[in-house]
């Protein structure tokens, strides 16, 4: 049998004052539901959840309704409620924390919330200071404003590692370069700010569009991804083929790769564009849960964080060991000006 904990705050907190006596219970009977979870978005049998009230099913859902209108609550009629004050009465630092066992229950959890609620729900966490990346939470993807929601592909939403093809989808004309920076050779934990980008001719719905090309098709501007030194560049070019028309917004391709290549260190990949493929449209889907690839981003934020700190750490060594204009007026005219160009061209 658990136990569910009660702040003693509830009873002052503003958004109960005035509510009356059944919904009040009726709270209260959500917050410790026998079927309620680890982040209090589950479901329930509206049927056993009044009788266990002491009322009838229809009694409840005209009390459900009075707080979901007070935003207390959200709920469906097909069972699913989610208590929106469930982190005043239940910790995050222990439900939430990357190293906990409860982790793993949680995402469970995750995956299973109503694709409508995923957004929001996502956001709600992130205003408790939730880093949602960390703990594996399977939003914020989304699909890019232009992309087609139901747009047809040749490899299975669930697609496994060895799925049936390494090919860009149909809609991509062709992925050739265009005369931008290719993609960068950076390991995943190497520095670097993804500037610059790859242009690619599509037809049919793509993500960022930039200037036409001059037979007419739209121009994508694909920016740079970090993959890790071994990947052969036909295989760059693909995966960034299959992400550009995949209708993930390009803010989340960065996350797909690192979870291939995540999951590469664990296990041998045969078809990683597939592989690819059937990450994205799981996460057009909502299902996507990064889990590998979390680890692969945070080692190279580490890395890019160490760089700057020592490219800081060595200006300030040389901007206090540049020589002054009295020493470097004693040398000769040639050694002063190397010594002014290795420190920088300025002296004290």
């Amino acid at each position: 049998m658990r136990q569910r904990t009660i702040s003693d705050d509830f009873w002052r907190d503003s958004q109960i004052w005035g509510l009356s006596q059944e919904d009040t219970a009726t709270l209260l009977y959500l917050l410790t539901s026998p079927s309620s979870n680890i982040i209090g978005c589950y479901r329930v049998v509206w049927r056993i959840a009044a009788a266990e009230m002491g009322w009838t099913a229809d009694q409840m859902l005209v009390v459900l309704k009075r707080l979901q209108e007070k935003d207390l609550i959200e709920y469906t009629d097909s069972g699913w409620v989610w208590v929106k004050i469930w982190w005043r009465h239940n910790s995050t630092a222990v439900a939430l924390n990357p190293k906990s066992k409860l982790i793993k229950h949680a995402r469970k959890q995750f995956s299973d919330i109503p694709r409508d609620w995923l957004i929001e729900f996502g956001k709600s966490l992130e205003a408790l200071g939730i880093n949602t990346r960390e703990i594996g939470y399977p939003c914020p993807i989304k699909a890019a404003p232009d992309a087609a929601p139901d747009a047809p592909s040749d490899a299975a939403p669930d697609a496994p590692p060895h799925a049936p093809s390494d090919a860009p989808s149909e809609n991509v004309q062709t992925h050739q370069q265009r005369g931008l920076d290719a993609p960068s050779d950076a390991a995943p934990d190497a520095t670097g700010d993804g500037a610059g980008g790859n242009r690619y001719l599509v037809s049919g719905n793509t993500t960022t569009t930039s200037s036409s090309s001059q037979d007419g098709k739209p121009v994508v501007v694909v920016p740079d991804l970090f993959f890790p030194p071994p990947t052969p560049q036909p295989e760059r070019d693909s995966i960034q083929a299959v992400l550009v028309s995949s209708g993930v917004a390009e803010e989340f391709w960065q996350m797909l790769v690192d979870e291939l290549y995540g999951a590469r260190m664990h296990r041998e990949i045969s078809n990683p564009v597939g592989y690819i493929r059937g990450m994205a449209e799981r996460a057009i889907s909502g299902t996507f849960t990064p889990e590998r690839g979390i680890n692969v981003a945070k080692k190279r934020e580490e890395a890019a964080a160490q760089a700057r700190h020592d490219e800081a750490q060595n200006k300030a060594f040389l901007d206090g060991h540049r020589p002054t204009d009295e020493v470097l007026s004693r040398l000769p005219a040639r050694t002063s000006a190397f010594l002014e160009k290795m420190t920088g061209g300025h002296s004290k």
